[in-house]
């Protein structure tokens, strides 16, 4: 069995239901917070008001309105920052841009995320890895999944080396 602290953060790693993000319409500052109360142990994936100003200049989504973002900007903010950590700013753009060509929503590509990375990461405190392969036929879900299984090695081996140190 791995180190009790690993295994711990990883299993109590969640992320909010769609329904529980705010659609309220929060401003830069409580978007920032929001979202980093769920990162805690994960300071890699913190991110910052700047760093989500640049994600709306880079047009990873759409414009704000009246400086107050919606459960859908904020759904999508935390697939940017998930996979910012494995991806490159452009090639994030481009994973939203299939998924809006499959005409798929922000929630469906939100839930689909949150269920394969909470699957990913407790595949590493499990001992039985029989768990069957999903076999999945369309193309932009399976990059979806390779995506959201490379953030879950990252996470894993940044608690990892951060208790070695």
């Amino acid at each position: 069995m791995e180190n009790k602290q690993i295994v711990d953060t990883l299993n109590s790693f969640h992320l909010p239901a769609y329904n529980e993000i705010p659609d309220v319409g929060l401003y830069l500052e409580q978007v920032a917070k929001f979202i980093n109360i769920y990162f805690k142990d994960f300071p890699e994936m913190q991110v910052t008001p700047s760093m989500i100003s640049n994600y709306a200049k880079q047009k990873l989504f759409n414009r704000v309105n009246k400086k107050t973002y919606t459960r859908e900007q904020i759904a999508l903010l935390f697939f940017i920052i998930c996979s910012k950590t494995v991806l490159s700013i452009e090639n994030i753009r481009f994973a939203i841009q299939e998924i809006h060509n499959e005409n798929e929503t922000i929630e469906n590509l939100y839930q689909y995320c949150k269920l394969h990375l909470i699957h990913a990461l407790s595949s590493f405190t499990q001992d039985d890895h029989t768990d069957k392969e999903e076999v999945i036929s369309d193309e932009s879900h399976r990059m979806l999944k390779n995506i959201i299984t490379a953030v879950a090695h990252k996470m894993y081996l940044d608690r990892y080396f951060a208790t070695k140190k």
